[in-house]
Parts: C-alpha cells; sequence; structure tokens
C-alpha cells in the first residue's frame, strides 16, 4: 500500500474518533448534564436566582413632572345673606360684571326696639287745691298710655365672594331673606386647568411648586398656570357650589384622596384664551439636583422622602442595610446625598419587594414599585 493512501486511512479513522467523541460528550450533557463547577466542585441546585445588582453613578436629576389634564371653567359662587331681613337694594343687576369685594346688595333688618316705658301717672289734686277753685274738675285722671316704639332698623351691606358676572336674584326687591340663605350666585369668568396625580408622585412636590407650564395642542403657546394647588384646596378652588358628588362638566374622573389619585389645578391667566373641555398638559418642574450628584435607582431604596434605605452588596457578595438621606428624585433615580458613595455596589431591588425575586422591573416606566415608600 502507498504513503498516500496509508495517510488517507489514518485521516479518516482520526476524523471518525473525534466525530465520536463529540456525539458521546453531547450525548452525557443532554442526558446527565454536568455535576461540577468551574473549579472541579460538585453543583447543588437551589431553585434561587441571584439577586441582582446595580452600582452608584454620578450624575444630575431633574425633577420634571407632566400630567394630563382638562381647563375647567370654575363653578359659580354664592352670595348669602349675613342676617334675616328683606333685601333693600340692589348695587349689581342680573348681568353686571363684579369684581371680588364690590357692593352687590344691602338686607334690611329689623330689630327688636327698646322696653317702652312704664306709663306716667298725673298726680291727684286735694280738694279744694288752685284747680278745684279755677273749675277743673273734670280732668281724666287716669294714666296716658305710652305711644308704640318706633321700629329700629339696621342695613347690612354684601359684597361680591368671587370676580365674574351677577346671575339671577333668587328674591324679589323687600322679599324676605334668611341668615345664611343664597340670595345671587356669581358665574365666574375664570378658569383652572385641572388634573389627576398620583399618592407617590405628590412626594415629589413637597418642595410645593407655585406655578406649572400648560400646553394646549393647537391652542394658544404654552402659557404660566399661577396658584398651584393640590388635593383638597385644587378640589376647593374648582368646585364652588357644585352639589356633593356630582361630576364637573370636562373634570376628570380622579377617585379623589382616597382613591387612584387627587386633583392637582392652577389658575388659568385672565388674558389667555381658553374653553371649558379643552384638553391639555401640565409640566411642574419641582427641583433639580445640584451638579452631579450619587444616584441609584428609586427601585434600590426603601423610604424616598428624606431618608431611606440601600442594601450595600460586600466584597463577600452579602447584601448589607445601609441607612442613607436622600434629595431629588425623577421618578426613576433619586439622589443620595450621604449614606453612600459613587461606585458603590446596592441591590437593584429592595429585599421583599415584588421584582427582588430576580424578575425584571420596569426602569424605564418613572413609576416607583409599590411597598417602597
Amino acid at each position: 500500500m502507498s504513503k498516500t493512501a496509508v495517510r488517507r486511512v489514518l485521516s479518516k479513522s482520526f476524523w471518525a474518533v473525534i466525530g465520536l467523541v463529540i456525539a458521546v460528550s453531547l450525548f452525557k450533557l443532554a442526558f446527565t448534564g454536568s455535576t461540577q463547577n468551574a473549579d472541579g466542585a460538585p453543583l447543588t441546585p437551589t431553585g434561587e436566582i441571584p439577586p441582582e445588582e446595580v452600582v452608584a453613578e454620578k450624575g444630575t436629576i431633574t425633577n420634571s413632572l407632566t400630567i394630563d389634564g382638562t381647563i375647567v371653567i370654575d363653578k359659580p359662587v354664592s352670595a348669602t345673606s349675613s342676617v334675616t331681613g328683606v333685601l333693600a337694594h340692589r348695587f349689581a343687576e342680573t348681568g353686571a360684571k363684579v369684581d371680588k369685594g364690590d357692593k352687590l346688595f344691602q338686607v334690611r333688618a329689623e330689630e327688636e326696639p327698646a322696653e317702652a316705658a312704664a306709663p306716667v301717672e298725673e298726680p291727684v289734686d286735694e280738694p279744694g287745691s288752685v284747680d278745684d277753685a279755677r273749675g277743673d274738675g273734670d280732668r281724666d285722671d287716669a294714666p296716658t298710655e305710652p305711644a308704640p316704639p318706633k321700629p329700629v332698623y339696621h342695613w347690612y351691606t354684601i359684597v361680591a365672594p368671587a370676580t365674574g358676572i351677577v346671575g339671577n336674584y333668587a328674591v324679589d326687591m323687600l322679599g324676605e331673606v334668611a341668615e345664611d340663605g343664597v340670595v345671587v350666585s356669581i358665574r365666574p369668568t375664570t378658569f383652572h386647568a385641572v388634573g389627576a396625580i398620583s399618592p407617590l408622585d405628590r412626594y415629589r412636590l413637597a418642595g410645593n411648586p407655585e406655578q406649572a407650564t400648560v400646553t394646549i395642542e393647537g391652542g394658544p403657546k404654552p402659557f404660566a398656570c399661577t396658584d398651584l394647588r393640590i388635593g383638597d384646596a385644587a378640589t376647593e378652588t374648582i368646585t364652588g357650589d357644585a352639589p356633593e358628588g356630582e361630576m364637573m362638566e370636562g373634570e376628570p374622573s380622579g377617585e379623589g384622596e382616597s382613591g387612584t389619585g387627587a386633583r392637582i389645578s392652577c389658575l388659568v391667566p385672565p388674558k389667555v384664551t381658553v374653553f371649558d373641555g379643552l384638553t391639555m398638559s401640565m409640566a411642574i418642574d419641582a427641583g433639580k439636583s445640584d451638579g452631579d450628584v450619587v444616584t441609584v435607582p428609586v427601585t434600590a431604596v426603601t423610604g424616598l422622602v428624606g431618608e431611606g434605605s440601600v442594601w450595600v452588596v460586600g466584597e463577600d457578595g452579602a447584601p448589607t442595610e445601609q441607612p442613607v438621606k436622600l434629595g431629588v428624585t425623577d421618578g426613576k433615580l433619586v439622589e443620595v446625598t450621604s449614606g453612600l458613595k459613587a461606585g458603590d455596589s446596592v441591590l437593584r431591588y429592595v429585599p421583599g419587594s415584588k421584582d427582588s425575586s430576580g424578575g425584571k422591573g420596569d426602569e424605564t416606566s418613572g413609576e416607583m414599585p409599590e411597598g417602597e415608600m
């Protein structure tokens, strides 16, 4: 046999052996698996996924919150009488425009007169007196009746409780009005931008910003909306005298303090032309970190207002709870002002949270996880 033929036989045999070894190895891995790690130590199945870590980094946080909502015209405000009496005068008739504090109407109240003085008896002349001598003996000696007391009136002026248009009076002139009774209502010509804010986002506005920037698609250019109010203060501003539980036209259907969120509102400037029911977006600048600061995801912190805790991963891989002080948050990242330095490794999710078992949280959603306050 020639040398060339020998080489061919050896080559085919070599590759056949290599293929057989690979096939056996694949079969073993497929049906038995590996029982050792890279160091040769036996592997023990635990059923647990190692917790995910994240490194604290330097960055800048801008706390800007955008809320969708509606332009709402303010509800009528009632002008009531402070006393019981009659409507004596109208300073402003129906349809007139008044400013807050202008005179609206006047109520005349009658008060109880002072008690009448007791009747005064004329002195009785003795017989043979000078009057008798004058022949004045037929005088009526009965006591004289006092004149009935004159009524005492006081006038009370009621001023406009708000700026707007005077509505229809509920009482005619000289008609009776009761104390705290509604005499007329003022229809405001002012508008508010109203939206719903989640309870967690209210923490982001703890600095009490005073205004927002409102944008109406297809409307006027974005404008500053002042007198920013949240919660009960916002509700009182826009509901006026609407019956309890009545939904305002164009008002978002937030569930209030005990529901999914609370109202947030701001006053539209009088010079801006808007209409009831327009949809809008409200951008609120609630603060910015001062330069590069240490930041971690909000999912890594428990207690996101003022003080909290993170779980620092040590060299041995064991996490240790570390108290920290917190600053500005944008809903995704939170500033750590003390207790942590850039480069420290911490658990991405607080132990015991719904994502701490190794599941991927939605880091870009801008929402704080439940139970992390």
